[in-house]
C-alpha cells in the first residue's frame, strides 16, 4: 500500500473517531442541561445513568489511540443509540404513570 493511501485511510479513520467524540460531547452537554433542570427523582436517575455511560464511552475513545474499524464505529453508534432509547423509554413510562 502506498504512503498516500495509508495517509488517506488514516485520515478517514481519524475523522470517524472525531465525529464520535464530537457527538458524545454534544449529547453529554444536552443531558447535563436536562439533568440540572430535572425535578423528578426517577428522571434524575435515568439521566445520571446515561451521562455515566456516555462519559465512559468518551473516555474509552480518548484512551484508545488505535485506529477505529468500521465495525467498531457501527457498534459505538448503536451503543449511543441504545442509551438514548433507554432514556426515552424510561421517561415515557414516567409520563404515563
Amino acid at each position: 500500500m502506498s504512503k498516500a493511501m495509508v495517509w488517506h485511510y488514516s485520515e478517514f479513520i481519524k475523522s470517524r473517531k472525531e465525529k464520535l467524540v464530537t457527538m458524545l460531547i454534544s449529547e453529554i452537554i444536552f443531558l447535563k442541561m436536562r439533568y440540572k433542570s430535572a425535578k423528578n427523582k426517577n428522571e434524575i436517575y435515568y439521566l445520571k445513568t446515561a451521562l455515566d455511560k456516555l462519559d465512559y464511552l468518551l473516555n474509552m475513545l480518548k484512551n484508545n489511540s488505535s485506529d477505529m474499524s468500521e465495525e467498531d464505529f457501527d457498534k459505538m453508534i448503536m451503543l449511543i443509540y441504545q442509551i438514548f432509547k433507554n432514556i426515552a423509554d424510561n421517561l415515557d413510562e414516567e409520563i404515563m404513570v
